[in-house]
């Protein structure tokens, strides 16, 4: 008990302090304390996870479970929440804004985030996917007081609201199933009737009720990351909502997706790897493909953007079809061919990716945040022609998120593709007795996000060209503060820094990789 309350501690000040944000927000306080008193609890919140246990004892019903990989994924929200909040300062400052509200929500929706990466049961995941859902409901109708966003946030928030009840109807089957919630009693249970140790055991067909959940649960999650077909929502979202707003969508809701999906991988899914396989496979082209086409027809800045992060979510898709094989593999003792390039495991490739898409996206989005003005944000893509002569230092910065997100060498963006597309092409099927070859499904989706990256190159370089190669069509004063500006600044040093020295990264998802596999093979083990 003791070490759940250690791993609950940082969660439980995130929300109480943004309870007591939303509460102060009532009273007449300096809207300019709001901002860095905000920044200062996230450091709170960063100290209080130094100090947690990371073990948790064995046996017992449990909600929450911690280890390296959900700490690091931790820091890092945290470190691109407060990049979040420094881009929300100035745009704070306006008059009637209000400020106690808006950060108490964003700390709230932090915490959702945090709380993902940590659930060790169905409930628990399902109630902190909704802590992020909530605030930005809230968070959307405020960015801008128009028609076009109020359109914007009804139709998030309807569509939202559709995509978790899938979700929680495919949760409800596993429970139904399986008979509890808890991820490590579904593990054993789909373990002893699926991949049972005793080779004189009967194994029966998958049944039909996991297939359906599994379906449901992509479903649901593939609204988080704007998957095809579940993207329609995100062109019209993020056009109509502000720059600021279109930022955590592109961010926040994806992490979310993703790391959901990390923790069910290998708990819920024993039995069901080859239908969690087909289904990635063919969600990855699609949304990949879709999302590079339609964002090359594309004039409105956020619109492009859009289209842009659906493509993106293919590519960390292509990750987990091989984390399926892999899990497929390891419950059939047959896991030594697994990453056999040296490279994280694909679950963890795909983590690689949300590192680099993250931090580019953060970036990208502070900079139009930066360059609006009040009553007029940057729409088109025109707004941005000739940007290098007149904001040089913001134009080199946006080129580096840019080029990063194309996968240009040797930006981040770059080893995220590499490492999806490397994982995709570590696996092998069994050739007669003894012999193995390229899995010919994945070397397909493999050459498929190649071609992928090469039309997404197109759009990114049409950018940078129009910001580089073309005279300014005007020079107005841009009036997002300083803080944006800063926030900027430290995303195009963190891009730098991650593509420079990408070896501590991937040593760390290797090592994570390593434990994650030991834990699995030893719950499948036990007796």
């Amino acid at each position: 008990m003791s070490e759940t309350f250690s791993i609950l501690l940082p969660h439980v000040v995130l929300a109480v302090a943004g309870a007591l944000f939303l509460l102060a927000g009532t009273f007449s306080i300096n809207r300019r304390l709001f901002g860095p008193a905000a920044i200062g609890v996230l450091a709170l919140v960063g100290w209080l996870l130094y100090g947690s246990s990371l073990v948790l004892a064995e046996g017992g019903a449990i909600a929450v479970r911690s280890g390296a990989i959900t700490q690091g994924f931790q820091y890092c929200c945290l470190a691109l929440g407060a990049l979040i909040i420094l881009q929300s300062l100035s745009l704070q400052q306006e008059a009637n804004s209000p400020t106690g509200e808006f950060y108490g929500l964003l700390l709230l929706l932090l915490d959702g985030l945090l709380l993902v990466s940590v659930a060790n049961d169905l409930i628990m995941l399902f109630l902190s996917l909704e802590l992020i859902s909530i605030p930005t409901y809230v968070l959307l109708y405020l960015g801008r007081k128009d028609q076009r966003s109020q359109e914007a946030a009804v139709k998030y928030f309807l569509l939202s609201i559709f995509s978790a009840a899938m979700l929680l109807y495919g949760l409800a089957f596993i429970y139904g199933l399986t008979g509890s919630t808890q991820f490590d009693a579904i593990q054993n249970v789909l373990t002893e009737t699926y991949a049972p140790r005793d080779p004189d055991v009967l194994v029966p067909n998958p049944s039909i009720l996991g297939v359906i959940a599994l379906v449901l649960i992509f479903a649901g999650i593939s609204f988080k990351l704007a998957a095809v077909p579940f993207h329609f929502y995100a062109p019209d979202v993020y056009e109509g909502t502000s720059a600021f707003n279109a930022g955590i969508l592109a961010v926040v809701p994806k992490a979310a997706g993703i790391i959901a999906l990390f923790r069910l991988v290998g708990h819920v899914t024993v039995g069901f790897e080859g239908t969690g396989q087909q289904l990635a496979l063919i969600l990855a082209g699609v949304t990949m493909t879709g999302g590079n086409c339609l964002a090359l027809l594309q004039t409105n800045v956020r619109r492009m953007l859009a289209y842009s992060s659906v493509a993106h979510a293919g590519y960390m898709l292509i990750g987990f079809a091989v984390g399926f094989w892999e899990q497929s593999q390891l419950h059939s003792g047959l896991s030594e061919n697994a990453g056999s390039l040296g490279l994280p495991g694909g679950m963890q490739a795909s983590l690689l990716y949300l590192l680099a898409y993250s931090v580019a996206s953060v970036g990208l989005f502070g900079a139009l945040i930066y360059l609006g003005r009040p009553g007029r944000q940057i729409e088109h893509i025109d707004d941005l022609t000739g940007l290098a002569k007149s904001q040089p230092i913001v134009a080199i910065a946006m080129a580096l998120f840019l080029f990063s997100m194309a996968g240009i060498p040797p930006l981040p963006g770059f080893w995220g593709k590499f490492s999806v597309f490397a994982s995709a092409l570590s696996v092998k099927q069994a050739v007669g007795e003894f012999g193995f070859q390229l899995h010919p499904a994945f070397a397909v989706l493999a050459v498929v996000g190649v071609i992928n990256a090469a039309i997404g190159g197109v759009y990114y370089l049409r950018l940078i060209a129009l910001i580089f190669l073309h005279e300014p069509l005007g020079a107005p004063r841009p009036t997002g503060g300083r803080s944006a500006y800063a926030a900027t600044l430290i995303a195009a040093v963190g891009v730098i820094l991650l593509g420079l020295i990408p070896g501590p990264v991937f040593h760390f998802l290797q090592n994570s990789a390593g434990t994650v596999n030991e834990t699995a093979t030893a719950s499948v083990e036990q007796p």
